[in-house]
């Protein structure tokens, strides 16, 4: 077992970084050693390159997953990586992590900022909506403060739009994946992600993807070019050598993001001119004494049924060119971690038939055929839930979560070392670590939904055990103040698809030989590769 040295109730503050003092410390009961100032260990770091040749001796970024795993149990709860001399402290425990966190400020780096190949581009195209968005300036707060309230708090709104896409969705997976095979069922889910979330953006009636005998072929490009764009932005995150040869990656990068952007621009400006259109037809109504309760514009319509867009030109808040400039990003977003959770929750389940006949029959007895349209609806499913977490336990889509601080720190491991990390360096959570550690986690490499239903997560607190149910584990979208904005709309997204398709399909693997036959490859996120072949059977 892997100790995680830790005062019992699991309170953790970096001492050494002045959020509480030894005399703070005492005033709560904690009897706390002073931490020796420590280096952490780590592979050999040679000259230029760092830890670069163990990095590739491990299997390089193919096995970028299972390094991250290796090495917990080579060096322990903290370890560090230096490739190419960029200093990463990697830590096992979510507890000290939160110390990291707590020192953001109130104007963070975000995650986003590893994402070099969209601030050149936001910077070359003067898009300023986006360099705003991926910046750690007051311009960044206010981005965010413009959102927040319609994409993050009030996301419940929009179930309704997701689950009637989510439905729709559903009548046509069995002919597009099974009698057709027209679609892989990796792209299909790329497909209703971006059919999900275009509905939160525009309505039910926008954009469409997953029916090949309706969807357009501009539509069906964008989501082909928008898993394009995201895995080359990998390739020069995870690969440092794209940089060090400054290869094609970005041109191409550069190509896919000029398209995308020009056919969102395409979309706003239908979207806007008809709205227009309505609130014009709605003002001469009421210049002729017209009773336009029963009208249909955006004026008189509740907010809470509003799509995003919608709601933005009405507040008046975007310019026209804001939001033409807002619409391919936003698009491409909607498509990214959506996809590769479901991927994996999907390929979970598709090969533990036991869980996927345990959720059905929550499904039946809950829901009943119906869709999930509410928040209550939403937390009566805990099966679900559990089936969702345990899939990320499991099959993370990333193997770490990273901050960087804008000043140094000292990260302290209570009772043991202190770790100097300068400022803009990273400070990863290792997520390959604990999860799947069978110390704390019993039968670690067993997909169990089970593990995570109350009675289970009741009866290990205040074991060390508890440590698997912290919220740093409990999903891919970060936490503090740059937890990624439309968290909450794509875990919504993930749960009323999964309802809707598994009421209607029991979703196997084609060839049951072929399970174990997929490794987890690392693009932008880690995703099964090759992927199998799933096959959909109407459930009786």
């Amino acid at each position: 077992m892997i100790a995680l040295q830790r005062p019992a109730s699991f309170f953790l503050v970096a001492l050494g970084s002045g959020l509480l003092s030894s005399s703070s410390w005492e005033a709560h009961g904690f009897i706390v050693k002073t931490a020796e100032q420590s280096q952490p260990p780590m592979p050999f770091q040679w000259p230029i390159v760092g830890t670069l040749p163990d990095f590739f001796a491990r299997g390089g970024v193919d096995r970028l997953r299972d390094i991250y795993g290796e090495m917990y149990f080579e060096y322990g709860p903290v370890f560090a990586m230096s490739p190419m001399n960029d200093f990463q402290l990697i830590l096992a425990d979510p507890y000290v992590f939160d110390t990291v966190i707590r020192r953001e400020g109130k104007i963070p780096i975000g995650g986003a900022a590893e994402g070099v190949t969209f601030q050149e581009y936001y910077k070359e195209n003067n898009i300023t909506k986006g360099i705003e968005s991926m910046g750690n300036t007051e311009e960044w707060r206010e981005w965010r403060k413009e959102l927040e309230p319609d994409m993050y708090a009030r996301w419940a709104e929009y179930l309704p739009m997701i689950a009637d896409t989510a439905k729709d969705i559903s009548k046509v997976a069995g002919y597009e994946i099974t009698e057709q095979k027209s679609i892989p069922f990796i792209d299909f889910l790329s497909r209703a992600s971006f059919d999900m979330f275009n509905s939160v953006l525009y309505g039910t009636a926008q954009p469409r993807a997953t029916d090949s005998r309706t969807a357009s072929d501009v539509d069906i490009e964008f989501v082909d070019r928008t898993i394009e764009a995201f895995d080359l932005t990998g390739q020069m995150i995870v690969n440092p050598l794209e940089r060090v040869f400054e290869t094609d990656t970005y041109s191409k990068f550069k190509v896919n993001m000029d398209w995308i952007f020009g056919r969102g621009a395409v979309v706003a400006d239908e979207y806007v001119e008809g709205l227009r259109s309505e609130q014009k037809q709605q003002q001469q109504q009421q210049e002729e004494g017209i009773d336009g309760s029963e009208s249909k514009c955006p004026v008189s319509a509740i907010t809470k049924n509003m799509p995003l867009v919608e709601r933005l030109f009405n507040r008046g808040e975007y310019t026209m060119d804001d939001i033409r400039n807002f619409s391919g990003p936003m698009q491409m977003a909607g498509v990214d971690t959506t996809t590769y959770v479901m991927s994996w929750l999907y390929l979970n389940l598709a090969t533990n038939p036991t869980a996927q006949t345990k959720l059905a029959s929550e499904l039946k007895s809950v829901l009943n055929g119906a869709d999930v349209t509410t928040l209550e609806q939403m937390n009566s499913l805990p099966y679900l839930k559990a089936c969702i977490r345990e899939s990320h336990r499991l099959t993370p889509t990333v193997p770490a979560v990273s901050k960087r601080l804008k000043e140094d720190i000292d990260v302290v491991i209570p009772n043991d070392k202190s770790y100097r990390v300068e400022a803009g360096r990273r400070i990863m959570l290792n997520l390959r670590g604990i999860p799947m550690d069978p110390a704390y986690v019993t039968d670690p490499h067993l997909y169990l939904p089970e593990r995570f239903l109350k009675d289970a997560v009741d009866a290990r607190k205040g074991t060390p055990s508890e440590v698997i149910d912290h919220p740093s584990f409990a999903d891919p979208f970060g936490r503090g103040k740059r937890r990624c904005l439309g968290s909450n709309i794509a875990n919504a997204e993930i749960m009323v698809l999964a309802a809707r398709l598994f009421q209607e399909w029991e979703i196997t693997l084609e060839d049951p030989k072929s399970e174990g036959t997929w490794k987890p490859q690392q693009r932008l996120m880690l995703k099964a590769d090759p992927y199998p072949n799933l096959k959909l059977v109407p459930r009786e």
